[in-house]
């Protein structure tokens, strides 16, 4: 499988990192995207946004079920929690951005994708680009990371799948207990 480019630039200067913002990259990031498509046919394409310990899990484990993963950051650092050979086979594209723009957001083809994940630290940034990607974007499934439990209630009336990790370990400590 051709290993993905990540080249911001080109010619002989240019490095390898994730996919940039300037237009030229844009480009780039579509071509790149074409490509790992006719690549990889019947493939899910999965967004995600928020590369810390729990994007870049859930990333390495979309991909491993014949998804491609774009994951948007804002901050270029948070791509080295990566698995390297999955970036390498352009299974998992970084790309800098900002989730709560939907302009970024645009540029790493959420409308077109299949799942939309937000689970930025943030809950707020959370909130916002879930309910770009569902609402402008109209991507058909978006999950929204939520740690504050009076924020999970609101959001959940907006058809957005809200996981409360908060939520979730205190149901796991409650049942062990109880064990």
């Amino acid at each position: 499988m051709p290993r993905a480019d990540f080249t911001v630039g080109s010619g002989q200067g240019a490095s390898r990192s994730p996919v940039g913002r300037s237009e030229s990259s844009t480009n780039g990031t579509r071509d790149m995207i074409a490509r790992q498509e006719m690549s990889r046919p019947g493939l899910r394409l999965v967004i995600i946004v928020g590369c810390g310990r729990t994007g870049a899990a859930i990333a390495a484990a979309m991909s491993e079920t014949d998804a491609t993963v774009y994951i948007l950051d804002i901050d270029a650092t948070a791509f080295d929690l990566l698995p390297v050979g999955l970036v390498d086979q352009g299974h998992i594209v970084p790309i800098l951005g900002d989730g709560t723009l939907e302009r970024d957001l645009r540029r790493a083809s959420t409308q077109d994708a299949d799942v939309f994940i937000a689970v930025s630290g943030k809950d707020t940034a959370n909130a916002l680009s879930a309910q770009i990607a569902h609402h402008i974007l109209r991507v058909p499934k978006v999950i929204c990371r939520l740690g504050d439990p009076v924020m999970k209630e609101m959001y959940e009336g907006l058809e957005l799948a809200i996981v409360s990790p908060t939520g979730l370990v205190t149901e796991l400590i409650i049942d062990a207990t109880d064990g």
